[in-house]
Order: structure tokens, then C-alpha cells, then sequence
């Protein structure tokens, strides 16, 4: 193995070791763990992880969109195409909900953010 190789095993678990525990578990929200992400969510770090990855989602899908937009723009110069109007047409308005709604959810964890944090404050 060439030595470069071998540092960088070696290295590489150190740094893992050496981030705090809840600072990966916060930004490690991701389609496979959301559910279980939201069932464990009490601090508003948590909140705000889960809310990132819904701001994540919500600016995919507005790509989306756009990508959609420019589709739709070239379809409609060959009328002959209106299926594929039609089509592009649909999926603007389905990924446009998806971002409404995903933005929605980002707000409403960063809500329950402040909630958990106001909560905390309030303990003794």
C-alpha cells in the first residue's frame, strides 16, 4: 500500500473519534433514519437537523421545478408534443407542492425547536 494510503486509514478514525457523538447524529438526518430521527427529536438541534434535511428537499424539488419550467418552455415549441406539455406541466405543480410542503415541515421542527428549548429553560 503506498504510505499516503495507509495515513489515511489510520487517520481517518481518529477524526471520527475525535467529533462529538451529537454533532454527526445531528447532521446525519437522511431518508433511511428521518423516521427515527423524528421519533428521538427532543433538542432543538435535533429540530433544526431534521428541519435542514426538509430545506434539503424543498430546494431539490424546486430544481426540479425549474428543470420541468425549461422542459415544458421547449415542448411547447413543438405543439405536436402536448403529451409531453401536459407532462411537464403535471410535474411542475407536483414537485412545486412537494417544496411548499417541505419548507412547511422544516418550519413547523424549527417551531418545536424553540419549543424544546423554551421548555429546558424553564426546568430547574
Amino acid at each position: 500500500m503506498k504510505p499516503i494510503t495507509v495515513l489515511c486509514a489510520l487517520a481517518l478514525p481518529l477524526l471520527i473519534m475525535a467529533l462529538p457523538a451529537r454533532a454527526i447524529a445531528a447532521d446525519a438526518v437522511q431518508e433511511a433514519n428521518l423516521e427515527q430521527m423524528i421519533e428521538k427529536a427532543k433538542t432543538p438541534a435535533d429540530h433544526e437537523a431534521i428541519a435542514r434535511h426538509y430545506d434539503q428537499r424543498a430546494a431539490e424539488a424546486n430544481g426540479q421545478v425549474q428543470w420541468h419550467q425549461k422542459l415544458l418552455k421547449a415542448y411547447m415549441a413543438a405543439p405536436r408534443l402536448s403529451t409531453m406539455q401536459m407532462h411537464c406541466s403535471r410535474l411542475v405543480d407536483l414537485y412545486r407542492s412537494e417544496a411548499k410542503e417541505d419548507r412547511k415541515l422544516a418550519q413547523e421542527h424549527r417551531e418545536m425547536g424553540k419549543a424544546a428549548k423554551s421548555e429546558s429553560a424553564s426546568q430547574p
